[in-house]
């Protein structure tokens, strides 16, 4: 069943004028519920346009934004609740923080939704449970935390609101390697336990390649590939004419390929790395 359809979906910057710039053009996909799809392009490919369309922010020059097979840009009333229905948090979202306790800022947006303090409170504590972080963080400033602690944190108040979908801008922006794997398993969990759809935009081929079960890529506004991951990153010659950087183990297997080894498959990670090396030695190949 899809939860989120895009239909010839075209926006416009400045139309009219002599900076007009189409950041989108005719853009269509469907997304089921319950997937993990990465959304992944080169700056200026289109991938922060198209996803201020999902819940109204922005509205299209033409096409259309379906939730649930609804048009959101319907009404003014079903804008606002495809702002409830569709979590959006974007690039560096502890910059938004502002309340004066951790608990405060998780229950802004339930308290938006004219949610009742029982229920606010028990999101609250579920959330903070969702990123990882201990009850006895809701009494702190979120001035005070580390910022890995404040991205968390962040992330958590738009998952109080129970978006049926759950749209992340670049999550792992600015973190460590330690940082970045604390987030995606907390996405992954997240999408276990509550069985959401969640779309996570990045320009890291090789996170999305470790997160999501989907990947699709935009390329000067249009959607130029969509499927598996395993389909997309076979294409990965392509991907690198369109200034995407394919993981780094891909190159490595990619040269490996061109040099006369027999290759199987598609080879996106380490883990797959391995194994295939694993496989070559086995057959008597020397590396």
């Amino acid at each position: 069943m899809n939860v989120l359809s895009v239909r010839g979906l075209t926006h416009v910057y400045g139309q009219g004028t002599s900076s007009e710039a189409v950041a989108l053009n005719n853009c269509s996909f469907d997304i089921e519920k319950g997937e993990l799809v990465g959304i992944i392009g080169h700056t200026g490919s289109g991938k922060s346009t198209l996803i201020q369309h999902f819940n109204g922010l922005l509205k299209p020059t033409s096409g259309q934004v379906l939730l649930n097979g609804k048009d959101i840009n319907e009404s003014k009333e079903s804008i606002v609740q495809s702002r409830f229905k569709i979590g959006l948090c974007f690039q560096y979202p502890e910059y938004q923080l502002f309340e004066e306790t951790v608990a405060k800022d998780i229950a802004f947006g339930p308290k938006n939704m004219k949610l009742d303090e029982k229920e606010i409170n028990r999101r609250v504590l579920q959330c903070i449970e969702y990123v990882g972080l201990d009850k006895s963080y809701l009494d702190k400033s979120p001035f005070d935390l580390s910022g890995g602690e404040k991205r968390r944190v962040a992330i958590a108040g738009v998952m109080a609101m129970e978006p049926e979908i759950l749209v992340l801008d670049e999550p792992t922006a600015g973190l460590d390697p330690k940082g970045r794997d604390t987030i995606f398993g907390l996405i992954r969990e997240y999408r276990e336990k509550t069985g959401s759809t969640v779309i996570v935009v990045s320009h890291s081929m090789e996170d999305v390649a470790k997160l999501a079960t989907k990947a699709l890529v935009m390329n000067k506004g249009t959607v130029a590939m969509y499927g598996s991951i395993d389909d997309v990153y076979s294409r990965a010659d392509e991907l690198v004419t369109m200034g995407l950087n394919v993981p780094q183990i891909t190159r490595i297997f990619m040269k490996l390929k061109a040099e006369g080894l027999p290759i199987c498959g598609n080879i996106y990670t380490v883990e797959q790395g391995v194994n295939e090396i694993i496989r070559l030695k086995k057959e008597g190949y020397s590396l």
